[in-house]
């Protein structure tokens, strides 16, 4: 009788209680944890530093041929990009009310393009769609990364240090272009890419700190640290008033202007952006209350089984 008692679970929870490490092995497994953490931030802020990269490169060259008025609403276009995307590779469903909204947005791009005021669809603007395209899989696939790395700050670092990185890449090989063709440049490589830079630093510090400063490196940090808790639908209504920005902006700064026709164009694109971001948003919610639902039933069942069973 004693042997069996022996085997219940009160006698023996002294017993199975496991002694903490001694000093040594506690920083060890720490340095562990912390390589590890320092690995998954690496892995994710590559990745997103590649979209964050790819997103400023065609929205740069993009600008080059187009206005930035309509370059911020075609980049507005990223929203509805998500949902596409996130059915083509998560699997997620596309409901009806987004099918309907990517055609008004469709509809809106297209009279945007013809509003009368430049020369119809450009290049520029078909680097501004792509860029839209970078940007949505930024903000579909920082989700996944803020769930896999607990650190903001880490990730929000790797990311702008792969961005720095492909910046300087883009810059050596625009150099070795402009050498190849220019035979008349005397200097290396490195040393006109560095004049270059310089020479842009020198002309323009005021807009190169707040490019790189507060719309890279903060907006960065902010939108990691908060995506940790919101999914990219949210997101995508929470940016619902970018390209309305952009144009006020762009008014008031470079002195653009849209006709009718771009102003009910960029009107189609933000009411179906905001309008199926909206959608999505309030469907997720109800699929949450009933999962809640379905979980809090389940736990008071349990709880009423144990009740009612005998002694």
């Amino acid at each position: 009788a004693v042997a069996e008692g022996s085997s219940l679970p009160f006698s023996g929870t002294a017993q199975t209680e496991t002694p903490p490490p001694p000093p040594p092995l506690q920083q060890q497994q720490q340095q562990q944890r912390d390589s590890q953490e320092a690995l998954r931030a690496w892995r994710w802020g590559l990745e997103m530093g590649i979209w964050m990269f790819l997103g400023y490169a065609f929205q740069a060259v993009g600008l080059v041929f187009t206005t930035a008025q309509r370059a911020g609403f075609l980049l507005y276009l990223n929203v509805k990009f998500v949902p596409f995307f996130a059915r083509i590779l998560l699997g997620r469903k596309i409901s009806i009310p987004t099918w309907a909204s990517a055609f008004t947005a469709l509809m809106g791009t297209a009279l945007l393009s013809f509003d009368g005021t430049t020369v119809g669809f450009n290049v520029g603007d078909a680097w501004s769609v792509a860029a839209a395209a970078a940007s949505a899989m930024f903000i579909l696939r920082l989700e996944t990364a803020t769930a896999k790395v607990s650190d903001s700050s880490a990730l929000n670092a790797a990311c702008l240090w792969t961005v720095a990185g492909a910046t300087l890449v883009w810059s050596l090989v625009d150099g070795l272009v402009t050498k190849l063709s220019t035979p008349s440049i005397a200097s290396s490589l490195l040393e006109y890419t560095a004049a270059n830079i310089i020479q842009v630093g020198m002309s323009h510090p005021v807009a190169i700190v707040y490019l790189g400063g507060v719309t890279t490196a903060l907006a960065n940090y902010i939108q990691t640290r908060a995506q940790k808790n919101v999914t990219a639908e949210r997101a995508s209504l929470i940016y619902a008033m970018d390209p309305v920005y952009g144009a006020v902006f762009a008014r008031f700064f470079l002195g653009e202007t849209l006709g009718p026709l771009g102003i009910g164009g960029a009107g189609l694109i933000t009411v179906a952006a905001a309008t199926n971001a909206f959608l999505d948003l309030g469907k997720k919610a109800e699929v949450e209350e009933e999962k809640d639902d379905k979980e809090t039933k389940g736990t008071d069942e349990e709880v009423s089984s144990s009740i009612e069973m005998p002694n």
